[in-house]
């Protein structure tokens, strides 16, 4: 008991740690808007675990990657973010930013390959030509005095804008990263630790995560992407509806709302 309250209280402490950076965070989401949300990166809306098993289970973050990269499965999910405190529930528009995932993984544990297709809000209706598409490889696989390391790349053909209500041809939107991560904590309660450094949309500064898994059924987040701080909290809806569909909702730059729904096939 006490060792689940040291933890309730360590991730307590994160949140208000992020909480005191948000007002020299908060400004228009001018530079990357459309990566400000959720990233459709390994842990982004959904876990995964250190053997590289997507789904609910691992470690689960919003817009930060986690290390831990999926070696199998089909990753979809969808995400709807508002630009103010209203949660709203919608592709695009004035008030609201809309983020697809589209993953797969390959490989072996440990060592796994993830792609995906990243369609956002200013962009369904044109197909996927214009979509983000993003790549990570895992190096390291967590041993038991070592965090597991990865790097990728977010939007590797630079193929959305970089400024707000800028063209499509003023790109630089290339986003490197490297990151890694460790498991501490209970096996009940497991704590998993993100720390990377990421350039472009990462702001190229430091970017930090911790993922909680608190019950059975729900993990609870917080994360700093470079540019902002976030927290969130995620659902396992399994029992509800089909199995690995992760629910999840948070504030981004503890300011604005985002709510989204991801499916993990992983027969």
């Amino acid at each position: 008991m006490r060792g689940h309250a040291l933890r309730v209280i360590a991730l307590c402490a994160a949140l208000g740690a992020l909480a005191a950076t948000a007002a020299t965070a908060q400004s228009e989401f001018r530079e990357f808007p459309e990566f400000r949300y959720t990233s459709a990166l390994p842990g982004g809306g959904w876990g995964v675990t250190p053997d590289g098993v997507p789904g609910f289970d691992g470690a689960l973050q919003i817009n930060v990657p986690v290390a831990y990269t999926p070696h199998r499965g089909v990753i979809i999910g969808y995400s709807s973010a508002s630009f103010d405190s209203t949660p709203r529930v919608e592709f695009g528009g004035a008030n609201s930013n809309g983020t697809g995932t589209i993953g797969v993984g390959f490989g072996h544990a440990g060592t796994g390959l993830y792609i995906s297709e990243m369609p956002t809000g200013n962009n369904f209706d044109d197909g996927f030509g214009e979509s983000a598409q993003n790549l990570q490889q895992q190096v390291l696989p967590e041993g038991a005095r070592h965090p597991a390391v990865a790097f990728g790349f977010q939007d590797i053909f630079e193929n959305r804008s970089r400024y707000l209500g800028a063209p499509l041809s003023l790109h630089n939107t290339r986003s490197p990263y490297i990151v890694a991560t460790k498991q501490v904590g209970s096996p009940d309660n497991p704590i998993y630790l993100t720390l990377g450094w990421g350039g472009g949309r990462f702001h190229c500064k430091p970017i930090a995560g911790v993922s909680y898994r608190a019950g059975e059924k729900v993990t609870l987040m917080a994360e700093h992407d470079g540019f902002n701080p976030n927290a969130g909290i995620g659902f396992d809806l399994s029992e509800w509806l089909a199995e690995d569909t992760i629910l999840f909702a948070g504030m981004v730059d503890l300011d604005r709302t985002v709510i989204g729904l991801t499916y993990v096939y992983n027969r």
